[in-house]
């Protein structure tokens, strides 16, 4: 091509056309450049085409704007008076506040010689409307309970309560910017890292240690998984794509002293005399190139794109890289791309998103409570953090997989049982001590039923491979889709096993269909996968001690297949459309969902 924006715009364009081909997902494509930054320009182009996409670099999660921008709230709940973070969360679109009246707030902070923090406790003196008003006392009244909060809890409880109660997670999801949600996930896992090595891991200890990484010019790692996640086109340098294949692979800039790279000699040249090495012989910067064109070029799985340009920015035209030379690349072949193909715009677009590669019961449980939810659960993947409801089912399913584990080898009394309870007992997510206080005393009830209930029935758990079959794992292949479960336990019967799941809350009287489904998958891969011979599918609601039993006929196992196959089909055909009902009042995403009934 002629320039540089003629080559972008070629791929960009080259990339759409394929698209519209249904069974090809943004996902099967990648460009591939020599450096980073080579790369931003691909990104600029894609983000103009509404294409989406992901520049896969190895470093720079604390430069993403998002990432930035909860940095920034944090280090202002660390210390009122850094009117930096104050200013970059003042400027947060979801807050909606105009940029004059920030304008009014900083110049009135600069003349009093105040902070911005003690401007706004005067923002009645300002003249600015009254939704930026309204919107600052609310936001110091949030910044007032997390900064609380911050004292009695973990860094991630301060985390998840402002991207909930803020409404900057609705913000994100609304707005589809599902790159942003990428990374603040990296950024969660941070956290949780920081807290699994930090016995104090309370904000201020975490804030002094990313303000030590910070200053050392740590710029915050970036393991995007690039196979997985959402459906975008993938940018990337070279190197990182090692080991990675894609349909369509772009292999880009390849004119001399970009691809190859120019090859810069050491600062200070060791003598060599000193350098102990064998040095070998030839060019090797030019064999390290060669190969790693090599490596471009083998990742595409279908189709490889060579493109180039012949304008830079520099005042000479720039030549071909000698790698296209040496695969006999001439200028009769050179404009294979057709520069006639124009650029699309964002409605002739399609939103496409990654499935997950293995389904579940949860997940078809999620998709037909409301399709919006399954997206944000299994496709983006939020994270809104945790209930004690959660916490507490947890708890007890670990003390009844160790408690049986110990059992089988020994008799245990209820003393021992609830010395495990202890043991497992996590600590997360609780509203108050109050809640966590009930959940508690509820699991010791259930516990003290399922301990005199066990002894009582005798149980005999089924042995797979020596070991009780506790939490037994499988993958179930239906039609080509392949189903992922865990069943709580299989007891062995006289002529047969039988499937448990355990269940905490109240008992129902009767199940209805829906509730079958997930002992219904868990039947069907006790045949198909175990090999085994269920006789009873049970729930066992723990609670009270109560069980309902069933077993699958072959007619409810066939219909089973066939609406799971069904629902899949409907989960890869679905727009994700809200489905707002008397669930949202159960729903993780009820806080930054704006369909959902409150």
């Amino acid at each position: 091509y002629g320039t540089i924006d003629q080559e972008v715009e070629n791929v960009i364009a080259r990339i759409i056309d394929i698209s519209k081909d249904e069974s090809v997902n943004f996902k099967d494509f990648a460009i591939l450049t020599r450096t980073n930054n080579s790369a931003n320009i691909f990104a600029k182009a894609c983000e103009r085409a509404n294409i989406p996409y992901q520049f896969l670099a190895s470093k720079g999660l604390y430069s993403k704007p998002v990432i930035l921008d909860i940095i920034a709230y944090l280090k202002l709940l660390d210390n009122y008076y850094d009117s930096s973070s104050f200013y970059r969360v003042l400027n947060l679109p979801f807050l909606r506040i105009s940029n004059q009246d920030i304008a009014k707030i900083t110049q009135y902070s600069y003349k009093k010689f105040r902070s911005v923090y003690e401007t706004l406790q005067e923002i009645t003196l300002l003249n600015v409307s009254s939704q930026t008003s309204n919107n600052i006392n609310n936001l110091l009244e949030m910044i007032k309970k997390d900064s609380q909060l911050s004292l009695e809890k973990n860094v991630s409880k301060v985390f998840l309560s402002f991207l909930t109660n803020s409404g900057y997670l609705k913000y994100l999801a609304s707005n589809s910017q599902r790159e942003d949600l990428d990374y603040i996930n990296q950024f969660s896992k941070k956290i949780k890292k920081f807290e699994e090595v930090n016995d104090d891991s309370r904000l201020k200890n975490f804030i002094q240690e990313l303000n030590l990484e910070l200053e050392s010019g740590e710029e915050g790692s970036i393991d995007l998984d690039s196979e997985e996640g959402p459906d975008v086109v993938k940018i990337m340098t070279v190197h990182k794509a090692k080991g990675l294949e894609f349909d369509y692979v772009f292999l880009t800039n390849l004119v001399d002293r970009k691809f190859p790279t120019s090859n810069k000699k050491d600062p200070i040249e060791i003598p060599d005399q000193l350098n102990r090495d064998i040095i070998p012989d030839g060019d090797t910067h030019l064999e390290e190139e060669r190969r790693l064109f090599y490596v471009g070029m083998t990742r595409a799985r279908k189709k490889l794109f060579l493109t180039s340009a012949d304008d830079y920015g520099g005042k000479r035209k720039k030549k071909l890289s000698r790698f296209l030379s040496e695969l006999g690349y001439n200028s009769e072949t050179r404009n294979e791309l057709n520069p006639n193909l124009i650029l699309e715009k964002k409605e002739d677009i399609k939103e496409k998103y990654t499935l997950p590669n293995h389904f579940s019961f949860t997940q078809f449980s999620s998709f037909q409570d409301c399709p919006l939810k399954y997206k944000y659960s299994s496709i983006y993947r939020i994270n809104v953090g945790g209930k004690g409801v959660f916490s507490f089912g947890r708890t007890i399913h670990n003390t009844l997989y160790d408690f049986i584990n110990q059992y089988s080898k020994e008799k245990i009394d209820l003393q021992r049982l609830f010395q495990i309870y202890d043991e497992r007992w996590i600590e997360e997510w609780y509203q108050d001590k109050k809640q966590r206080d009930e959940y508690y005393q509820q699991g010791k009830k259930s516990l003290t039923c399922f301990h005199n209930d066990y002894i009582k029935r005798n149980s005999s758990i089924l042995l797979i491979n020596e070991k009780p079959a506790l939490e037994q794992e499988f993958n179930l292949k239906i039609g080509e889709y392949t189903i992922n479960g865990k069943i709580d336990r299989i007891d062995q019967l006289d002529d047969g096993v039988e499937i448990i799941d355990y269940k905490t809350g109240q008992a129902k009287e009767k199940l209805k269909d829906r509730e079958k489904e997930q002992l219904l998958i868990y039947q069907i891969a006790s045949e198909q996968v175990l090999e085994l011979k269920p006789k009873k599918l049970t729930y066992y609601y723990l609670d009270e001690g109560k069980e309902l039993s069933f077993l699958g006929t072959d007619e409810d196992k066939e219909k089973q297949k066939e609406k799971i196959i069904s629902l899949i089909q409907e989960i890869k055909d679905s727009n994700f459309d809200p489905n707002p009902g008397w669930h949202c009042q159960f729903c993780d995403f009820k806080n930054i969902c704006q369909y959902a009934k409150r």
